[in-house]
């Protein structure tokens, strides 16, 4: 696991622009163990295309998104049975099709540092972690924009 970056090293940022301000939490994340089902069944219920990956103590391993799973849509496409395509995500682990040893940021990470780890990566999101690697949140594009969005409205009296 990469964490990024290191708070004791990392330029100071204003408080109110560290991503503890604005990542949600808690983070919906699954065990390693888990099959790809109940990956798929977490991000709908939830509403979101990326789960942090923890083993039992909390501790991130990985990050699965939709893209990982999208086998799935791609075999009921093609015409393969609805049941042969649940009973394949059901044997298939996620610790099989997941990204290890993902980019990981602390709260005290700034809003424009985690935006440019994601561009830079070309991921959609990270997850945010304690000094014991244990998932305390996550920070989407999304978070991000909703931010930017509310910051110009605030700044610019044509928006707000």
């Amino acid at each position: 696991m990469r964490t990024i970056p290191d708070p004791l090293h990392a330029p100071h940022v204003p408080a109110e622009q560290e991503v503890r301000y604005y990542m949600r939490t808690p983070a919906v994340t699954l065990n390693i163990a888990a099959p790809l089902s109940d990956a798929l069944a977490l991000m709908r219920e939830h509403d979101v295309r990326r789960l942090p990956v923890v083993v039992d103590t909390g501790e991130l391993r990985g990050m699965i998104t939709q893209g990982d799973i999208r086998g799935a849509d791609v075999m009921r496409i093609a015409g393969l049975d609805p049941l042969d395509i649940a009973h394949a995500l059901r044997q298939v682990k996620v610790y099989e099709v997941m990204t290890e040893d993902p980019i990981a940021i602390v709260p005290e990470t700034g809003l424009r540092e985690a935006a440019l780890l994601m561009i830079e990566n070309k991921i959609g999101g990270l997850p945010v972690v304690d000094e014991q690697n244990r998932v305390v949140g996550i920070i989407t594009e999304s978070d991000l924009f909703e931010t930017l969005v509310q910051q110009l409205d605030t700044r610019d009296p044509l928006y707000g």
